[in-house]
């Protein structure tokens, strides 16, 4: 049985599209790990198959590499043997044989649309990978051909959508200096592993429940034709149906905070930068979101920092009926009060324990849309700096203020 499967194979590889006494050929393959997630997110944004079919390592190469390895040491020889006793198992690297590896892809695409997802508009954010161990028996030796294989999370920003969602991929492996692979296999709106990992269990549970349930429908129906359940009480008694609803089109686990449930739409950003008492530097971010709870209520929150800060600081700010604006620091250490004229907050800054008060007078200015997009994502993960006892504005240095170069501006 053992010879039979490796002259089958033998015979999948000499009518392999790859074969024919060519070698592997190089499509500029990427030298680092960051060029192979860029190939594959760019084959994630333009739906692009055949670029992704490509990234992946033919049985051929990988065959021609096992039979003809450099390395002849003698336990390099003993596991490449254990690897020529299971050919098969290298054809689950090559999509040509593994026609999963493209049946995930295609699915991702469609279930990424179903969250919400507009791929022609995301990009990454981070991505963590981790060594991937040879576990299976059938690929020990596997080593030799690809000593790093990795495993690990992508984490994209949809910029129309304003939501962040995190990819499953694996099997990406280092082959003679390049690197080739990177299997997909989930997609779920997720900024963390730890939320990703808590909504993959969440819909695991509701597929593992949908089929218990539709296993007690279909023994009950079997039940009641043979007679064994009385039909009047089954009318009332059988739970109902449950719809059998598309692998690609997964509803949403169950929110893990109120936050989740009550997602706020932002309709507008806006950003000024002026000064307090004519010398102290001041930015301030402000975005304009549409309530959860009424459609036609504009809530609002935003960021500032003063001085020589170096990290923003969080505003919980509120619009008064006859239009002036109360932005309070969070924690409170103070508040702006202001009114807003022909795009020009004017008004004062007070502290809340010293009651001392600063003249405030702050322009809108355009900024780059990626700055608008990092002040956006600081909000949205919550990931900037707190406020601090020195950060509270002094006049002392009048004439020699220490301000940041508004063009060079490491705090966005």
């Amino acid at each position: 049985m053992k010879y039979f499967i490796i002259i089958l194979l033998s015979c999948l590889l000499y009518a392999s599209p790859e074969a024919s006494g060519k070698n592997h050929r190089r499509r500029g393959e990427p030298r680092t790990e960051v060029g192979l997630m860029n190939n594959v997110l760019g084959c994630l944004q333009y739906k692009d198959t055949v670029s992704y079919f490509n990234l992946f390592p033919p049985f051929d190469t990988l065959w021609r590499m096992v039979m003809h390895n450099p390395d002849h040491s003698p336990e390099a020889v003993k596991e490449l043997n254990e690897l020529k006793e299971h050919p098969e198992s290298l054809l689950a690297f090559d999509p040509y044989y593994n026609r999963s590896i493209m049946a995930r892809f295609c699915q991702i695409l469609q279930k990424g649309e179903d969250s919400g997802i507009h791929w022609n508009s995301i990009v990454m954010q981070r991505y963590e990978l981790y060594k991937e161990p040879i576990t299976s028996k059938t690929l020990i030796g596997y080593d030799h051909i690809a000593p790093e294989r990795f495993k690990g999370y992508i984490f994209v920003r949809d910029l129309l959508g304003r939501l962040t969602f995190c990819i499953s991929i694996t099997e990406i492996q280092k082959i003679e200096g390049y690197f080739f692979g990177g299997q997909i296999l989930n997609i779920l709106e997720a900024s963390t592993i730890d939320q990703y990992m808590n909504k993959e269990q969440a819909e695991r549970k509701y597929f593992l429940d949908l089929a218990e349930n539709n296993k007690n429908d279909s023994l009950k129906e079997d039940s009641i034709k043979n007679g064994l359940v009385d039909t009047t009480r089954a009318k009332t008694d059988t739970p109902a149906s449950v719809k059998i609803v598309n692998l690609l089109s997964i509803p949403p686990p169950p929110p893990d905070d109120d936050k989740s449930r009550n997602r706020k739409e932002v309709i507008d950003r806006k950003y000024y930068e002026g000064k307090f008492d004519e010398e102290i530097p001041v930015k301030l971010f402000v975005r304009y979101m549409r309530s959860p709870k009424s459609s036609d209520e504009i809530i609002y929150d935003g960021l500032y920092k003063f001085g020589d800060q170096v990290n923003y600081v969080k505003l919980n700010i509120t619009r008064k009926p006859g239009g002036q604006w109360t932005m309070e620091d969070d924690p409170p250490v103070g508040v702006l009060e202001l009114e807003l004229k022909d795009k020009v907050y004017t008004g004062s800054w007070t502290n809340v324990e010293t009651q001392d008060g600063y003249d405030a007078e702050l322009k809108q200015t355009d900024i780059p849309q990626k700055k608008l997009e990092q002040l956006d994502n600081m909000l949205e993960t919550g990931h900037m700096g707190s406020v601090a006892e020195d950060l509270v504005p002094q006049k002392k240095e009048k004439a020699k203020p220490k301000v940041q170069d508004q063009n060079n501006d490491e705090g966005y």
